[in-house]
């Protein structure tokens, strides 16, 4: 078990980045004073008790730049008032209210004055979500239920265990563990309704078609849009016989070949389907229909720059 006391905000700073993740503080308290407490359960699970005067707690994108990481952490509010804001959602933060905020990406702590909370920090890894699931449940009130005041409980009176030895500490971690998966279980956000696999391949194909003027056009591009995984949505195309891949490229290079035929050139036609590189697109252009699409003579309207489909 750590614990440090502060009196001032770089010093509580230096403290929170040790005990959490890299992090900056403001706060505009002529005096302040702030103390933490942690136990590391396990290598995965960490349960440090926080108390602190008014402070502005945030990560930026800078910062995780330089220092990128994957935890979670989960804040058990005891006393005082804030906010987390996240992923452009705020949630307030009242005794006996809990949240959830990401570390790989930004996030502000606001405490107007003094708080405390325990909170407990795992690694995204340690729970079998997407990471748009822990997107859409980040900066949101935690279910309150049986599952988040056992956990609550728990965690409030572990850390107030002095000396837990590593057997306890190890049992404690699954315990806790056991206890936020059955929290964020019992939340709707991670139990979507079941989606029709033929209507989202509709979907996707779509964005795609909407999409392929788009250099960064890609499939995880398109699998973050619908809210699943990349492996998902590879396993949708699957199924009717296609692959997210080849399925773009093919897309892209039909409509440049209808744009070729309304008398684009070949640099237009390129561009317009997200290729950087004439060279790169000539070389898929003549894999698919074994000829240069210089070769494609114009036929029908005029191409006037703009994306048409066919």
């Amino acid at each position: 078990m750590s614990q440090m006391s502060v009196r001032s905000v770089p010093g509580w700073a230096q403290a929170c980045s040790s005990a959490f993740v890299p992090l900056r503080v403001r706060s505009a308290a002529q005096s302040f004073r702030a103390s933490l407490n942690q136990h590391i359960l396990s290598p995965d699970v960490s349960l440090t008790r926080v108390a602190s005067g008014a402070s502005e707690v945030y990560r930026s994108d800078q910062i995780i730049r330089e220092n990128p990481r994957d935890d979670l952490l989960i804040s058990l509010h005891r006393s005082g008032s804030g906010s987390v804001s996240q992923h452009g959602r705020q949630v307030k933060l009242v005794a006996g209210r809990a949240t959830m905020y990401d570390a790989s990406a930004p996030y502000v702590l606001s405490f107007p004055g003094r708080i405390s909370e325990v909170v407990l920090q795992v690694p995204r890894r340690c729970l079998p979500m997407s990471r748009n699931a822990f997107a859409d449940l980040t900066a949101r009130p935690l279910p309150d239920g049986g599952p988040l005041r056992a956990l609550t409980a728990l965690a409030t009176s572990a850390e107030a265990d002095a000396a837990p030895g590593p057997l306890e500490n190890a049992a404690l971690a699954d315990a806790l563990m056991s206890l936020l998966r059955a929290t964020l279980s019992s939340s709707s956000a991670v139990q979507p309704p079941q989606i029709d696999s033929e209507l989202l391949v509709t979907a996707a194909r779509q964005y795609i078609d909407e999409h392929l003027a788009d250099p960064l056009l890609s499939p995880g591009r398109v699998a973050d849009h619908h809210h699943i995984s990349l492996r998902l949505l590879q396993k949708l195309f699957t199924r009717v016989g296609d692959s997210p891949v080849s399925y773009i490229r093919r897309r892209r290079l039909e409509h440049s070949r209808h744009l070729l035929l309304h008398g684009a050139t070949v640099g237009q036609a390129a561009t317009a389907v997200g290729f950087n590189d004439v060279d790169t697109f000539t070389r898929a252009f003549k894999r698919l229909y074994h000829e240069l699409p210089s070769r494609v003579r114009p036929t029908g309207v005029h191409y006037r720059g703009e994306l048409s489909y066919s």
